[in-house]
């Protein structure tokens, strides 16, 4: 029949018949006559399974779990549908084909598969032509299609109602916006396995989440392909440089394969981490064919994400990158959690990348312009900055590798004014918790970034911080190189504040000059400000066992009660511990003394530090020893072992270790005791761990400048007075003489106060006056000779003295403002 247009038939203007004749027209898309019901008439089973993988390794849980829900049910339960989601190069066809072939005996009514092909590169399938392709495979001409979708999806339903026995009805690489309804199967003995990257968010839709394969899955696929015996380790290596994905073990298997090729060039290639994703060109076709399915925001987000220089990201960093708000962020997070280019990683939201997913998105993080890519690292460190300014240790443990990532980011891009808000209590809190190394790493980075920046003040407190650490892990040369090269940082810093010589008393009492320590350290106690209680605390503990050591036990008492309450004021429970414990020392009573040094314990534990917790453990424990208590000695020292052991604190260990020798002697376990003498006795001398070089700069970097500084213009004045000198004795008289020796002292005092009052020794009471008072009133003495050399006839010889000494004034001067101008510039970053 044709239209009226003259046209040939069309689905509109003439019925398909089958089945029979028609005794009346109806006027319908389809119509089928047959036995009463709606059962349409039976068909062959249809067999469309996908080629079975020749190789399939891990997963058998997986695997054992996905057979167990394709089991067909009864007729009259809901269908099922199931689907393997995870990020691309997974294994999630690999993983439905296995599947398929091994479950195709409890489907009798037939496999039907097809591709919607979301990341093929081309057009996805869409619903209707998936139905089409099913019914095709059922046997039904294409000409008996309906024409419409809702057609369509009754046609698929009357079919799978009337095969003979449950139907496996398969879906890879399914759109996941793409609505599955459609296409679920209409009774509970057939199944729907659907592949897809974002997981759905129907409830209706079980979701088996596939992650990558075990080590030992993967070693076991390597082995298997490789042409020749490679070393484990070897393949241990190419199996985490590729993440253990699936995709990018394929690609390195199909490499070892090739006997020209070798494990030694594979590794060599994939060693590289900007080389990486250019020898596995799959498993980045499948990344970006997953990033193009993005919308522009989160595909914004995802490149931003790639500066991130840590393995954790929440959505306070991921907003602070991106510059748009928190909440936009973290509906961005979970969006692309959902769309597996992202992980969960722990609680409170946070997440991260897949190793290799993590250098894609640093490749399209290059793709930005530099001022793009700069500004946000900036901001993500003012981000991090302002939360460490009021977080406590829990978020420094819990953020630990991802701020540590950041300083070192932040100072290899030359951030340096962000580097040191974080590295100085990033690096305290590593320091309390034992992890003396990281400490150091950290805190190099911040004095690298503070030479940069020219502020010596910094310098100088950071390279202190890195002493006492160095001190910790048995390193006395490197914390000898950053004692000198932080007091040289001082001189050049131009100041002496409390911190100066509070570190100056330290290092006396390193050297048992502990009148020196309680000299400095006295001086200290007057600069400390009121803000600065945790420090002053510090400070006044170490005043106490300075004074202890000198004998003044009323003065360390009281310096000790005196940090206390500093400490408990300033909320420093660190302190607080070791006061106790010093306290615990000096009493005579045992059971005073167990009191103090449990009151020390439960504060180091309170503090979390991990040092102060172990002296605390070995002072209980050796205090029960002189009890005649050592069984419960026992548990304390194994304790202070186990972290000792734990932190590599080889000093404290070598100490807990001959403790345990004397507890076991007094125990009378003879032969455990005499085991233990004869492993210390074999054993070599500890040897330190690995730690960063001291970043110290060479000794002329900082005494050049230090020379110049303080010497080079009261030389000039002594050369000119010198001559002055010379010429009265020659021309002049009595006075032009008398104010010669004038300039020439004063020149000669000038030089001696700037050497005198940068001293790190004690020196005399007087003679320090004197220096203060002559560093910073010489040019004022010297102008008191103008006039007498105006009375004496050389107005030129008097001036040209105060001219020299007052440019000596500017010199000491101009370091000072420029520290109290990075001071303040600090303050406000802060």
């Amino acid at each position: 029949m044709e239209d009226a247009s003259g046209a040939g038939p069309t689905p509109g203007t003439h019925n398909n018949f089958s089945g029979g004749k028609a005794q009346n027209v109806y006027q319908a898309g389809q119509i089928f006559f047959g036995a009463s019901g709606d059962t349409p008439a039976p068909f062959a089973a249809p067999d469309s399974l996908p080629p079975r993988p020749g190789r399939f390794y891990g997963r058998r849980d997986a695997v054992a779990g996905l057979l167990a829900r394709l089991t067909p049910g009864q007729r009259e339960e809901p269908a099922r549908v199931l689907a393997l989601t995870g990020e691309g190069g997974i294994g999630k066809s690999t993983l439905m084909a296995f599947a398929a072939h091994e479950a195709k005996a409890l489907f009798p009514g037939g496999v039907v598969a097809e591709c919607a092909g979301a990341h093929s590169g081309r057009d996805p399938l869409s619903t209707e032509q998936l139905l089409r392709g099913y019914l095709f495979q059922f046997g039904i001409p294409t000409d008996q299609f309906a024409p419409h979708l809702s057609g369509l999806q009754a046609q698929f339903s009357r079919t799978m109602r009337g095969a003979a026995g449950p139907v496996l009805v398969l879906l890879d690489d399914a759109v996941a916006e793409d609505d599955l309804t459609p296409l679920v199967p209409p009774d509970g003995r057939h199944r729907l396995l659907v592949t897809l990257r974002t997981a759905p968010a129907s409830a209706a839709v079980t979701v088996l989440r596939l992650d990558t394969l075990a080590p030992e899955h993967s070693l076991e696929l390597l082995a298997a392909a490789s042409a020749a015996p490679v070393p484990r380790a070897e393949l241990a290596e190419i199996a985490e440089l590729c993440g253990h994905l699936p995709l990018a073990l394929d690609v390195v298997a199909g490499r070892l394969r090739d006997v020209s090729d070798s494990a030694g060039r594979v590794l060599t290639s994939l060693r590289p981490p900007g080389q990486r994703l250019a020898e596995l060109g799959l498993v980045r076709r499948a990344f970006t064919a997953s990033y193009r399915t993005l919308g522009p925001k989160d595909a914004r987000l995802l490149r931003h994400l790639g500066l991130h220089p840590g393995t954790g990201i929440d959505a306070g960093s991921a907003a602070a990158l991106a510059d748009v708000p928190e909440a936009n962020a973290d509906r961005a997070l979970r969006r692309l959690v959902q769309a597996h280019l992202l992980h969960p990683a722990g609680p409170e939201g946070h997440v991260r990348f897949h190793d290799l997913l993590r250098l894609y998105a640093r490749e399209l993080a290059d793709g930005e312009p530099e001022s793009a890519r700069t500004g946000a690292l900036d901001r993500l460190l003012d981000h991090y900055a302002r939360c460490a300014a009021e977080a406590e240790d829990a978020w420094f443990v819990q953020e630990r590798a991802t701020l540590t990532a950041a300083v070192a980011e932040a100072a290899e891009r030359g951030l340096d004014r962000r580097v040191e808000p974080l590295a100085r209590p990033l690096g305290a809190c590593l320091a309390r918790r034992g992890l003396a190394v990281d400490a150091l790493a950290v805190l190099r980075s911040g004095v690298l970034a503070a030479q940069r920046r020219g502020d010596h003040e910094q310098e100088a407190e950071l390279l202190r911080a890195m002493r006492q650490q160095y001190r910790a892990v048995g390193r006395p040369a490197e914390a000898e190189a950053c004692a000198e090269a932080g007091h040289l940082a001082w001189v050049r810093a131009g100041v002496q504040p409390a911190a100066f010589h509070d570190d100056l008393g330290e290092q006396a009492a390193d050297r048992e000059d502990f009148a020196g320590a309680v000299h400095h350290l006295e001086k200290a106690q007057a600069r400390w400000s009121r803000h600065e209680g945790r420090r002053a605390a510090a400070s006044l503990s170490a005043l106490g066992e300075a004074l202890e050591q000198l004998g003044d036990a009323d003065a360390a008492a009281l310096s000790y009660w005196l940090a206390g309450r500093t400490a408990v004021d300033a909320g420093d429970r660190t302190v607080q511990a070791y006061v106790w414990l010093r306290l615990a020392r000096r009493a005579d009573d045992p059971h005073d003394r167990l009191r103090l040094i449990e009151g020390g314990l439960d504060a180091a534990r309170k503090a979390g530090d991990v040092r102060a917790t172990i002296e605390a453990l070995a002072a209980q424990a050796g205090a029960l020893i002189e009890n005649d208590r050592p069984v419960d000695a026992e548990p304390l020292l194994k304790e202070a072992l186990d972290l000792a052991y734990e932190h590599h604190l080889v000093l404290l260990r070598d100490r807990l270790l001959t403790q345990e020798l004397s507890r076991l002697t007094q125990a009378g376990d003879l032969p455990a005791a005499a085991r233990l003498r004869a492993k210390l006795a074999r054993a070599e001398p500890p040897a330190p761990p690995a730690v960063p070089a001291p970043p110290v700069r060479h000794p002329p970097h900082h005494i050049r400048p230090i020379l110049l500084r303080l010497f080079a213009l009261p030389l000039c004045a002594a050369v000119w007075a010198t001559g002055c000198l010379a010429w009265a004795l020659a021309c002049g008289g009595p006075g032009a003489v008398g104010l010669g020796l004038a300039q020439w002292g004063l020149a000669a005092a000038t030089g001696w106060a700037a050497r005198r009052v940068w001293l790190r020794g004690r020196g005399g009471r007087v003679g320090e006056l004197a220096a203060v008072a002559t560093h910073r009133c010489h040019a004022a003495l010297g102008v008191a000779l103008l006039p007498v050399g105006v009375r004496v006839g050389m107005p030129a010889a008097g001036a040209g003295s105060v001219a020299l000494l007052a440019l000596h004034s500017a010199a000491q001067w101009w370091p000072v403002i420029r520290t109290y101008r990075l001071r303040r510039s600090r303050r406000k970053s802060a």
